[in-house]
């Protein structure tokens, strides 16, 4: 009776483990299968952008002077850029070109601001006491570039906080935000190829200095009143598409409160993934690891990849590759090895994470008709038709190996996309809402600008990519930041296997770059949402709806929206008084005075205290 009372015992113990084991494996299943789905951290729904505008259009007549001169080889090189800010924050501007006078000059009383984007003031002559007199009278004035040293200089110079100067330049490689100023502020950011450029100045004591070199010797962004109104300084020469945040942060310091949207999203892309697992050069894991290609990406990398995710709470949008041939001729054969593409995809969608298109192969959409400029070692594809009828075969795999999960952002392979590409994408693959390339140019490179085209297409660059994480990257991450609150960086699982990507460093000092960079973030933009990729495209398309008219009365601000339906954010820089009350949204302390506006109605009020 006992052995028979114990025997039974074990049984059911042994019982109960193998049912743990079952439920264990059909979990395991499921995820393999793709049951157990988890929707994205935050999900942004796309809008039919038929029914939408999203041209960046600002409200209302020009309230900003945007003062350039087409003879000055630096004023007409960094034009494109200064118009860019103004358009990306909805600053609706005039444009006066000293070579050639439009008669903007002549009635001042319609400006609230003026940029004045030329390094020489002797280039306006007499009318610079004009601004002078406008500036005193409540108007705010900034000098966008370094200015030279002349005799005009001279004569404004107590004006704009300048006590003494000389003809030389100071060498400018770092830039230091104080920490009140702008988000990651208060360290120092590395500039590449830095040079002697910012004017060598004594400024005076009633100054507000709000960046300088890293060592702290050479003022690059200050402030000075003048009467009524108020004149900013950008001693800062780099106005190029990777530093535009400065630009527009020492913009958002003119008048007593500057307002623009903002995306407000952060997105990880993993290119070529899931794929068939890399080929080449494995040396370098084989150092490190000790272990072959495939058992190094799924016992170590992809587990650490996972571990980065959940440690700074976001999902990767991974970009699927059927296959590595080259082939682009006709009739493309279907990837019959899936196991990885189940494993790797649906852990991805499991936690979060979504799943977009990069290629049947890695061969950029270029028909027989596109020429690289730059040897890339791609082929073109034979026709049209082959191009399509492979593109074709990636939708169809996909579909068939993630049948639930749609399909919404494209990635070119090396950021490489032709007209006829992204033509055939926006007409025979209407699911195809956005592409995820390039913010910056380069050779052959589709580079975009965060925006809605006309053809409905979403434009959602990225901007920073692997783990190397250089100096220009890591400044164009805090531009970003700081312009369009925004993140993007995208990473290969083969970076571990080019020296050019990093693959002599090892994985460990990437991970750990990946690791430092992402809790920099963390700790700069917490409020910052973290999106997929489809996700990030819906903030773009909101971004790209609104804009705002305010209007300023005593201490009451009326913010008038216009594009607002769900959800939409602005950068609010309050440069006068305190805030006391809020209604129609929600305004939360970023760093200092810059706050972000959480939009809950077509009007917001904002009512201010003074402080002392």
């Amino acid at each position: 009776m006992h052995n028979n009372s114990t025997n039974k015992k074990r049984f059911y113990s042994l019982l109960r483990v193998f049912a743990g084991f079952v439920a264990l494996f059909i979990l395991l299943l499921m995820e393999r299968i793709g049951i157990l789905y988890k929707k994205p951290y935050s999900v942004v729904k796309l809008y039919d952008n038929k029914t939408i505008e999203a041209d960046k259009s600002p409200i209302g007549p020009a309230t900003c002077l945007l003062i350039i001169d087409s003879s000055n080889a630096t004023s007409l090189a960094d034009k494109d850029e200064f118009e860019q800010i103004l358009t990306d924050m909805r600053i609706a501007h005039d444009t006066e070109d000293l070579s050639n006078q439009k008669g903007y000059l002549q009635n001042l009383t319609r400006y609230e601001t003026i940029v004045y984007a030329t390094t020489d003031v002797s280039a306006i002559g007499e009318t610079m006491l004009q601004l002078k007199n406008w500036v005193a009278d409540g108007g705010s004035m900034m000098f966008a570039l370094p200015l030279q040293k002349t005799n005009e200089l001279n004569v404004i110079s107590p004006s704009i906080g300048i006590e003494d100067s000389g003809y030389e330049y100071a060498m400018v490689d770092s830039f230091r935000p104080d920490k009140n100023f702008m988000l990651g502020g208060g360290q120092t950011y590395h500039i590449e190829d830095g040079y002697e450029s910012a004017l060598k100045v004594g400024l005076s004591d009633n100054c507000n200095v709000y960046a300088t070199t890293g060592d702290g010797r050479v003022p690059l962004i200050w402030e000075k009143d003048y009467k009524k109104g108020k004149f900013v300084v950008c001693n800062f020469a780099y106005c190029q598409k990777a530093y535009r945040g400065v630009y527009a942060a020492a913009y958002s310091l003119l008048g007593d409160v500057c307002i623009y949207p903002v995306i407000n999203a952060s997105a990880y892309y993993i290119d070529d993934f899931p794929s068939p697992v890399p080929q080449g050069d494995g040396r370098y894991i084989e150092r490190d690891y000790h272990m072959p290609i495939a058992e190094f990406y799924s016992s170590v990398w992809w587990p650490d990849m996972l571990s980065l995710a959940e440690k700074h709470k976001f999902q990767y949008t991974g970009l699927i590759i059927e296959t590595y041939d080259n082939k682009t001729g006709k009739n493309p054969k279907r990837n019959q090895n899936t196991t990885d593409y189940y494993y790797y995809g649906n852990m991805l969608l499991n936690r979060g994470g979504e799943l977009g298109y990069h290629g049947y192969n890695h061969q950029p959409l270029c028909g027989p008709d596109y020429t690289y400029k730059e040897d890339h070692g791609y082929h073109l594809w034979e026709s049209p038709e082959a191009m399509h009828q492979f593109f074709q075969e990636l939708e169809d795999f996909s579909r068939s190996v993630f049948p639930e999960t749609a399909f919404h952002v494209y990635v070119p392979p090396s950021n490489i996309l032709s007209e006829a590409g992204r033509y055939m994408l926006v007409h025979d693959f209407p699911d195809i809402k956005c592409i995820a390339s390039t913010y910056f140019t380069g050779e052959d490179a589709y580079s975009q600008e965060f925006s809605v085209s006309k053809d409905g297409m979403i434009e959602t660059p990225r901007i920073i990519s692997g783990g190397i994480l250089d100096d220009y990257m890591r400044f164009a991450a805090f531009s970003e930041l700081n312009f369009h609150y925004v993140n993007s960086h995208f990473l290969h699982p083969d970076d571990l296997l080019d020296p050019d990507r990093g693959a002599d460093l090892g994985w460990k000092t990437l991970k750990n770059n990946l690791s430092q960079y992402m809790t920099w973030l963390d700790k700069s933009a917490p409020e910052l949402r973290h999106v997929t990729g489809s996700s990030m495209a819906g903030a773009v398309q909101r971004y790209c709806m609104l804009a705002c008219e305010k209007r300023t009365e005593g201490r009451k601000i009326t913010l008038h929206f216009k594009g607002y339906k769900d959800e939409a954010y602005c950068f609010l820089r309050l440069n006068k008084g305190d805030i006391s009350k809020v209604s129609g949204g929600k305004l939360k302390k970023l760093t200092g005075n810059l706050y972000i506006l959480t939009i809950q109605s077509d009007v917001v009020t904002i009512e201010r205290q003074e402080t002392d």
